[in-house]
């Protein structure tokens, strides 16, 4: 577990993750736009999110909920390098105790742990999917969510539940967009007469109403790629891709229009003209490109690419502070120039 917030700011560790996820975002993704109801922390707060693009969704909420915390999957926790990436309340599914020899007695309850943060003050992000899939709708929402939300209301815990949907305008394309959509705090139902296991069911409804009220959540592939491109015909005059998304998600009962604009192009020039300053993270670029190439879904493509990259540069930063010791004027030449032909790659 994390130090208890109000540690929060002396906490390396915590800041590392705070910086990573902003540093992250920026670089890989063109741009970050918040839409709906305006983003506020507070204690013993629950952020309930839509999962589309594997681990990655992680580091979208960090960077807006900078105190929260998430139960993650123990393999991202076994591997040196993807502890760097990653920290959370380690989550032990069955095929993880198969595949790394994970006892059953090893490791305590998530809902425990998840709860004991909550009522520390603490700020936790969940998935109620449970695993991410780049599909026309969600997948089916699992009961623990409910579960740590009955438990606090029970205790009469402060607890404030936000649904936060994550619009990926391409969720495998480098420099491409996210909407992020805040819905308003959402209205838990008390119980009734009632047993513990109804009253769950009625909060799981409550969260699943509220999460799609603000994620994607089209009747089949067909409807879903159509919007898909009505909404990047939006995007591409200024409009919110998230909300245009929503507006012909709600149009597609009554019909979409047969005629779809083909998404803008990026100009031959702006590549030219961006291409000799990313030399200077060839390697990087190269690595994560190739790290993508590993990914086995559309949906796990930019974390594979953000973990080959983030190893790269862990390498080639000291070549370049090298570099710019022995010869500082052309490295900071270089630097210019890739910082000016960045925005070539924005789409």
């Amino acid at each position: 577990m994390p130090a208890s917030p109000s540690r929060c700011r002396f906490d390396p560790r915590f800041w590392w993750f705070v910086l990573l996820s902003r540093l992250a975002f920026s670089i890989y993704f063109s741009r970050r736009r918040i839409v709906g109801a305006p983003p506020r922390q507070r204690p013993c707060q629950l952020i309930v999110c839509s999962h589309r693009n594997g681990a990655i969704d992680g580091y979208g909420v960090k960077s807006l909920f900078t105190r929260a915390l998430f139960p993650l999957s123990v393999q991202l926790l076994r591997n040196p390098l993807l502890r760097l990436m990653f920290t959370g309340i380690p989550v032990v599914r069955q095929k993880d105790r198969e595949r790394y020899g994970i006892p059953a007695s090893a490791g305590g309850s998530v809902i425990q742990a998840s709860c004991a943060h909550l009522r520390a003050g603490g700020v936790l992000a969940m998935f109620p999917e449970g695993s991410s899939e780049w599909g026309p709708h969600p997948l089916p929402y699992q009961p623990g969510t409910a579960r740590i939300v009955r438990i606090l209301l029970e205790e009469g815990a402060p607890l404030e539940v936000v649904p936060l949907g994550l619009f990926y305008r391409a969720p495998d394309r480098f420099r491409s967009s996210v909407d992020m959509l805040l819905g308003e705090p959402i209205a838990l139902p008390a119980r009734q007469e009632e047993d513990k296991r109804q009253w769950e069911q009625r909060i799981n409804t409550a969260l699943a109403e509220a999460l799609d009220a603000v994620s994607v959540n089209c009747p089949d592939v067909a409807t879903f790629e159509r919007v898909e491109r009505l909404a990047g015909a939006d995007a591409d005059n200024g409009q919110s891709y998230a909300l245009a998304f929503k507006h012909w998600q709600r149009q597609a009962a009554e019909g979409l229009p047969e005629a779809i604009p083909a998404p803008d192009k990026t100009p031959l020039w702006r590549w030219l003209c961006g291409l000799p300053g990313m030399t200077l993270l060839a390697p990087v670029l190269l690595a994560g490109f190739l790290a993508g190439r590993q990914a086995d879904a559309r949906n796990t493509v930019t974390f594979f690419r953000m973990a080959g990259g983030f190893a790269m540069a862990l390498l080639w930063l000291p070549v370049l502070i090298a570099l710019f010791c022995f010869c500082p004027l052309p490295i900071a030449c270089w630097g210019v120039l890739a910082a000016a032909g960045w925005p070539a790659f924005q789409r």
